[in-house]
């Protein structure tokens, strides 16, 4: 696994608000990630209040569609240390920018459910089932040259280090960013 730096990813700060979630720093390494492929269309798994998703749309200016996915108030989360992080008021923060959709939902997913995109950031469920469906998900709608970027690797709390770890046993070529917890994967090929 090669570990990328914040320099090597020309990482500039963006102002905030940020996610209670993510720091500042991370936040930033996201957007830069994000921007490297241009993206229209661009999915998070995961959106929880619609912070991260409203600092994307502020600073991403070729994205024309934001789908946001998160589950209901209601929800019991798989792993109990994610309890307090089901939110009273998915997207919230994002839900003023007309490029924004919630889609509020507590089964997996399936492609012909969503649209094929050209980034996507999964930050929900941190089960490891959760973590490798909504990869292979993802692998499925992105469109050649896009990014798929996860936080939370090698946070000892979650199982997604451990989902990881096996898709890139099986061959996916999974980076990830020093002092963060984020990780990312491009798709090969070139966009149409």
């Amino acid at each position: 696994m090669r570990r990328w730096s914040w320099q090597d990813l020309d990482m500039r700060m963006i102002e905030g608000p940020f996610s209670m979630y993510m720091t500042p720093e991370e936040t930033s390494l996201l957007v830069s990630l994000v921007k490297s492929v241009s993206p229209r269309v661009m999915i998070e798994f995961g959106c929880n209040y619609g912070v991260t998703a409203a600092r994307l749309l502020d600073n991403v200016s070729t994205l024309e569609k934001y789908i946001g996915i998160d589950v209901p108030i209601d929800h019991s989360p798989t792993l109990k240390c994610q309890m307090a992080e089901v939110p009273r008021g998915a997207g919230t923060f994002a839900s003023d920018d007309q490029r924004f959709f919630l889609l509020t939902t507590e089964h997996m997913l399936a492609p012909d459910e969503l649209e094929r995109c050209d980034a996507v950031f999964i930050d929900g469920d941190h089960s490891y089932e959760a973590v490798v469906h909504e990869s292979h998900l993802a692998r499925t709608l992105l469109r050649p040259g896009g990014i798929i970027v996860w936080h939370d690797y090698n946070n000892p709390a979650v199982e997604v280090t451990q989902a990881l770890d096996m898709l890139r046993n099986e061959g996916w070529r999974i980076d990830c960013v020093e002092n963060s917890w984020l990780a990312f994967m491009r798709a090969e090929g070139r966009r149409p």
